[in-house]
């Protein structure tokens, strides 16, 4: 829908440039976050904790590799610089979590793979994924120049290289405490 409001001629003017950009990116970032949250809480934690090495290969297998072969074909057939192909690469190799989430939710509900944990490891996985796809794409864009340097690490290539593992550390670590908190937090 959002492409023909910004694309058919007579509701480009009325609706389509009235969107507010930042509103718009607030509200996507918002629905990804609801999304997301409506996935955490319908994972089983016994059938993740089994499934968890499976989850991140189905995470990281399909979104390097599909990554990799749309940036080689990309440089291939349309000369693109390999970092702009690494853009466009982890753009299109993210997995859509509004498609996934709700659709496995609903089979988990009827009680579909509920036995063997599938839609907890698929559920996982996706999620996984989209975060793979992310940092993969900030990581390519950091090396497009177009990133916005906003941290204390300075504006060089051995920071870029270093920024990702860095960042990944931190949301762990971050991670960690907020479940520690919330672990000793009474019901």
């Amino acid at each position: 829908a959002g492409v023909l409001l910004r694309n058919v001629p007579g509701l480009r003017a009325t609706v389509g440039e009235a969107v507010d950009k930042r509103a718009s990116a607030a509200l996507r970032t918002a629905a990804l976050a609801l999304i997301l949250a409506r996935a955490g809480l319908g994972l089983d934690v016994v059938a993740l904790r089994r499934l968890r090495g499976a989850a991140a290969r189905l995470a990281a297998i399909p979104c390097l590799a599909e990554a990799t072969v749309v940036a080689l074909l990309s440089v291939a057939f349309f000369r693109f610089p390999p970092s702009w192909a690494a853009l466009l690469g982890f753009a299109v190799a993210a997995v859509s979590p509004a498609v996934v989430v709700p659709s496995l939710l609903k089979l988990q509900d009827e009680g579909y793979g509920t036995a063997t944990g599938i839609p907890t490891l698929v559920v996982a996985a996706a999620a996984l994924d989209d975060v793979l796809s992310l940092a993969g794409f900030g990581v390519a864009l950091s090396f497009c120049g177009l990133g916005s340097r906003r941290g204390v690490l300075p504006d060089a290539l051995w920071a870029d290289i270093m920024g990702a593992p860095l960042e990944l550390v931190a949301g762990i670590a971050g991670a960690a405490v907020g479940a520690a908190i919330l672990e000793r937090r009474p019901a």
